[in-house]
């Protein structure tokens, strides 16, 4: 009968559950023994990369993003997101840059065709990318903030471009782009607060 093999140089071998102390080659102190926080009597060496719960085979849930717990992997992604400074500066630039871009587009638009019945679709586009935008530039949090910062930049697409028409005259008509009780008017008000509900509802 040969004899058991001998335990690698630096590395103590005991049995799980027995107050073991693991110890790898490379490691220069034991390793917290963990117990999986759903069954405590089972010993485990993995954590939720989200919460750090200790976790057992049968509680570990694969996401994209490494092993989870039960409760992280049914916790939506906003929860896990944090809005940081960096972010949120990234999520008003990105919203006021798209809102300035597809805010000329569509009074341009406007002032070369006029209102039609599809400028509703196009406007309320407009509410869609500028969410969108903030979304991605966010880090894809959803929240108070970020439907703030989509609505505020869509109200700065449909406002913008009208008062640099009326200061530097750069071509297109304040008749085609009033905001006023007149037919047109209303109309613009109406398309507006599409845009603004559905940007708003792109980052709740």
């Amino acid at each position: 009968m040969s004899a058991p093999p001998e335990d690698e140089p630096g590395r103590s071998v005991s049995v799980p559950g027995e107050g073991a102390d693991y110890r790898g080659p490379n490691d220069g102190g034991p390793l917290e023994e963990l117990r999986c926080d759903y069954h405590p009597n089972r010993p485990t060496m993995v954590r939720c990369s989200n919460c750090g719960r200790p976790l057992c085979p049968d509680c570990m849930v694969y996401a994209a993003v490494g092993i989870k717990c039960r409760d992280c992997a049914r916790m939506p992604r906003s929860s896990r997101v944090t809005l940081t400074a960096n972010r949120w500066v990234r999520a008003i630039g990105a919203g006021l840059g798209a809102g300035t871009a597809v805010g000329f587009a569509y009074y341009y638009l406007l002032s070369s065709v006029g209102f039609f019945f599809f400028a509703f679709f196009v406007a309320a586009g407009i509410g869609y990318l500028v969410g969108e935008a903030v979304v991605r530039a966010s880090g894809h949090y959803h929240g108070r903030e970020t439907a703030s910062i989509a609505v505020v930049s869509t109200l700065w697409a449909f406002l913008l471009p009208p008062l640099l028409a009326s200061v530097i005259r750069f071509g297109v008509s304040w008749d085609v782009v009033v905001f006023s009780v007149s037919g047109r008017g209303i109309i613009n008000w109406v398309i507006m607060a599409i845009a603004a509900y559905l940007a708003y509802s792109r980052n709740r």
